[in-house]
């Protein structure tokens, strides 16, 4: 066989189970349809959960040189209140805010320095899993193929994963999926000490919607602007430019005047995607739905579950084989279980605007309650 483990997708969770499988001796390789360094849609904020898995790749030195942040700043109906990140026994209280642009390729550049292999820019058209092997074709952009053999196969392309749905990956569709959509500016302010949060985003109809509008310094000219929210059924481009309308006086911005185009995308929330594992395969990241449905935020729980899953790929490989795959479910479950069942029952709440209103009126009325709020949004109790 080529390779031990063949991973399609090299985004953070792809990139994040390359570094460790490669760094435990294994031979890896991940398969990246687009050549590095390329944009992604995200809001491009690392809370402490996401510096601390950076860090356990070695790769804090490297953040240096993007913005640090030191907290949130929500607003809602009138108030603000600004709230550092606690200091967690875990997870420090580090944040930063780094394009995936940059922040991929970093990652990505770290796997191949411990040892991975990495195939780009080649999609991964096609997987014929067997016995004791798995087959990957892949394509490049001029249409050339290949076929990559390896004893497991781990799937980290992403919430609409190709390779994820001819598996039977699918969506359970009373779980919680979001929709986002984010654009660059510039702005005097793009090094602000704190990531903003707006609570009260509504409809052109003025009915409180189930989200939040974000404004997210970068520290090197620009800002990045977006809104995610839980309701489908609204136009996320027209939600954006009212929301624009709103902050660009504050924010010092001309809204006719992106840096680059609006993108979007959707967000499927709280382990809303499965299977996971099969008798030779494993999924990660977006393409498993880790997202927390709390926030949103999808790269911490990306690193966290490619470690997970190199893990059992690698316990697989020095003799568990199918048992250490099957592990990895109960893993997910143990980790992330509880609280993302609390989450999806938090989304099934704001959902109601009555509840949504109550809940954020009352909590900007105290820091106390926010600080706790913003905790365990961001998981970090």
């Amino acid at each position: 066989m080529d390779y031990d483990v063949c991973i399609v997708g090299a985004g953070p969770a792809g990139s994040s189970a390359a570094y460790w499988l490669a760094k435990a001796g294994h031979k890896v390789v991940t398969v990246e349809k687009k050549s590095f360094p390329r944009a992604k849609t995200c809001g491009d904020g690392l809370t402490p959960r996401a510096t601390y898995w950076l860090d356990q790749m070695g790769l804090l030195d490297g953040l240096q040189e993007f913005h640090r942040y030191q907290g949130l700043r929500a607003f809602g109906f009138g108030r603000s209140l600004e709230m550092a990140w606690p200091d967690h026994p875990q997870y420090g209280n580090i944040g930063y805010t780094v394009t995936r642009f940059d922040l991929d390729q970093l990652v990505a550049n770290h796997a191949q320095k411990a040892g991975a292999t990495l195939v780009s820019p080649y999609e991964a058209t096609s997987v014929d899993i067997l016995a004791d092997q798995v087959k990957v074709e892949i394509t490049s952009k001029t249409g050339d193929k290949d076929t990559l053999v390896a004893r497991y196969l781990l799937v980290c392309e992403g919430a609409n994963s190709r390779i994820g749905r001819s598996l039977g990956v699918s969506r359970n569709r009373a779980w919680p999926q979001g929709m986002a959509i984010r654009s660059y500016w510039d702005s005097p302010r793009h090094d602000e000490p704190w990531i903003e949060s707006h609570l009260d985003i509504c409809d052109a109809d003025g009915t409180l919607l189930p989200g939040y509008g974000w404004i997210f310094p970068l520290g090197n000219g620009r800002v990045n602007i977006g809104v995610g929210l839980l309701d489908n059924k609204t136009n996320t481009s027209r939600l954006l430019d009212a929301f624009l309308q709103k902050i660009a006086k504050s924010w010092e911005i001309d809204i006719n005047s992106p840096t680059t185009p609006p993108t979007g995308g959707r967000l499927p929330m709280g382990l809303a995607l499965g299977p996971v594992c099969g008798p030779n395969f494993l999924v990660a990241g977006d393409s498993a739905g880790t997202i927390n449905p709390f926030n949103g935020e999808g790269i911490a729980y990306a690193y966290e579950t490619g470690a997970m899953a190199a893990r059992c790929l690698g316990d697989a490989l020095n003799g568990g084989g199918a048992a250490s795959l099957a592990r990895y479910e109960q893993e997910l479950d143990d980790t992330f279980g509880r609280y993302y069942k609390v989450g999806r029952l938090f989304v099934r709440a704001i959902g109601k605007p009555v509840i949504l209103k109550t809940c954020v009126s009352v909590g900007m009325r105290s820091k106390p309650i926010m600080t706790q709020v913003m905790k365990v949004m961001a998981n970090l109790r």
